[in-house]
């Protein structure tokens, strides 16, 4: 008796384009996967390792606004499940770092780091890590000297860094599913970090303008909102908390359900403290001018506050309790 048949195996696809001097790319692959590398330079090192169905792209090259060049950058890769893509983009004269690790399925990671001034004291730092389905995380560093790092842990969560200047510091730490955090730094020596445990939590937090400032945000429970629009790549001007000068400090913790938190701070030196224990409660803390201090604590449910500060050297405490 005679048999025939047909056999596809899967495959997998590797491609590395080196330009320059002393570079190196390493890739390991076992099952149906796409990665590439592209380097342009000296200096610049490659590792990627993938198990199952992936892809990933690593791409270190200069910019024709300032070298056509780039030099010193280091990237790695690790996959492990189906359908995750994950890309690292490190562009201008280099000397900057990032790490992507990926376990589960569909998720997406994307990290793009310039230096324009390729300054080895000052490079960016960048860390992604997704265990889980379907999350999504982009980190985008401009300028040298900025770190930035990114844990999500669940599915269906979102996390978004951009950061411009130098100095920078962003931490998003999402556990759960469909949490969403966003934080901008339009301008040098900024802090910001994000902890959600939970599920359908929303951070967003904005620094413009000045230096020194510091955001910390920790949400434990579900639908807590510090911001609002929970879609990509548009928080509009709703953001939860939104600083513009130089050496502000708001510090929020939200443990419950429901609770809804706005701090808006122009000026400088100006202090914010949320504590927030129970479901259902809202709080606006608006500051405007110089060395105010705020501090709001609400234990219970469906508490209201509204603190307005304009001028300097206010200080306003509200305690709610049921």
């Amino acid at each position: 008796m005679l048999f025939a048949g047909s056999f596809a195996f899967a495959q997998n696809t590797a491609t590395v384009d080196q330009t320059g001097n002393e570079n190196s790319a390493n890739t390991s692959q076992r099952g149906a996967n796409n990665a590439s590398v592209e380097q342009v330079g000296d200096r610049n090192a490659a590792e990627q390792d993938q198990r199952g169905v992936n892809e990933a792209s690593i791409v270190q090259v200069g910019e024709n606004t300032t070298n056509a060049l780039t030099f010193d950058n280091f990237a790695t890769q690790t996959q492990n499940g189906e359908g995750n893509v994950a890309t690292i983009q490190q562009r201008e004269q280099g000397d900057s770092f990032a790490s992507q690790e990926q376990r589960g399925d569909g998720n997406q990671a994307t990290i793009n780091q310039r230096n324009p001034w390729g300054n080895p004291a000052a490079p960016n730092v960048a860390f992604q890590t997704q265990i889980g389905n379907d999350n999504r995380a982009q980190l985008d560093q401009f300028n040298g000297g900025n770190y930035s790092e990114q844990t999500q842990r669940g599915n269906d969560n979102w996390s978004l860094v951009q950061q411009a200047q130098s100095g920078n510091v962003a931490s998003h730490s999402q556990r759960g599913d469909n949490n969403y955090a966003f934080s901008g730094q339009n301008s040098g020596n900024q802090f910001v970090s994000i902890e959600q445990v939970g599920d359908a939590n929303i951070a967003t937090t904005r620094q413009r303008g000045g230096s020194g400032n510091d955001i910390v945000v920790e949400q434990r429970g579900n639908m807590n909102n510090t911001g609002a629009i929970p879609y990509w790549g548009n928080s509009g001007d709703n953001y939860g908390i939104d600083q513009v000068g130089n050496g502000n400090g708001a510090f929020m913790v939200q443990r419950g359900d429901e609770n809804n938190h706005f701090v808006r701070q122009t000026g400088d030196d100006n202090f914010v403290d949320i504590d927030v224990r129970g479901d259902f409660n809202i709080g606006n803390i608006l500051q405007s001018g110089n060395d105010n201090s705020a501090i709001l604590m609400q234990r219970g449910n469906s508490n209201v506050a509204n603190i307005t500060q304009t001028g300097n050297m206010n200080a306003a405490a509200v305690m709610q309790r049921q």
